[in-house]
């Protein structure tokens, strides 16, 4: 058993932990995906990329966005990814024309930080979006939450230049996780003794191994059977 008394110490040690000189960020468990590439016409006007050349976002960008991965961040990345393949067959994909709709409310769990995650990725944002350059390149207002039917959390994604619209479902309980030594509980049971400190070594790692080898089967998932994603063309 881990002794709970140095717990208080690592968290100072946390707070304490430098940042100078550090470049580039120490992952320790961090699940592979392929990356998504967006153009977006304001950056190119900018100067920031070539004109036509994308911005390349990694699941790690979205990770460092939530402030952790975990199936639902993996689950936005991956519904994001997909309806965009979908909507983008023959080119990539442009920030400012994608209008996105989020089923569901912003209070509902987990729903807040996935639609963070659509966002990021999209550019799509809502009323506090930037308004772009006299509207040109902007994002307010295309992104709204809203009754959608589906098998789980569901996004509408719609390309704004051809009104062309895919759905994507994620039911997240496709990708359980199993029971630790065959027992009742999943492996979920952990979370309130890491969190107090008193897990042991084995404990913490069995469950991160699990947590993301979860977060790594999402990111691999593709519409079909027994597959947690569900793609749809929205009547």
């Amino acid at each position: 058993m881990r002794d709970s008394a140095t717990h208080p110490d690592d968290a100072a040690s946390l707070d304490a932990a430098p940042t100078g000189g550090v470049e580039q960020t120490t992952w320790q468990h961090l699940a592979d995906a392929d990356p998504i590439a967006v153009r977006d016409p304001l950056a190119e006007l900018l100067g920031v990329v070539p004109a036509g050349d994308p911005l390349v976002v990694s699941f790690a960008d979205v990770v460092l966005r939530a402030g952790h991965a975990c199936p639902a961040v993996a689950g936005a990345y991956r519904s994001t990814q997909l309806a965009l393949d979908e909507l983008y067959q023959a080119g990539t994909p442009v920030r400012s024309r994608i209008k996105v709709v989020v089923g569901g409310d912003p209070a509902d769990p987990g729903l807040g930080p996935m639609a963070n995650v659509v966002s990021h990725v999209t550019g799509a944002d809502r009323e506090t979006g930037f308004t772009g350059f006299g509207g040109y390149g902007g994002r307010q207002d295309l992104l709204s939450f809203g009754d959608l039917d589906g098998p789980g959390r569901t996004f509408e994604f719609t390309r704004t230049d051809t009104e062309q619209a895919v759905r994507v479902s994620f039911a997240s309980g496709a990708v359980g996780m199993s029971p630790p030594d065959g027992g009742d509980g999943g492996v979920t049971d952990l979370i309130p003794k890491l969190v107090a400190g008193e897990a042991t070594d084995a404990e913490r790692d069995q469950f991160q191994d699990e947590w993301h080898t979860r977060v790594q089967r999402v990111l691999d998932a593709t519409p079909g059977e027994d597959s947690p994603f569900t793609l749809a063309v929205p009547e």
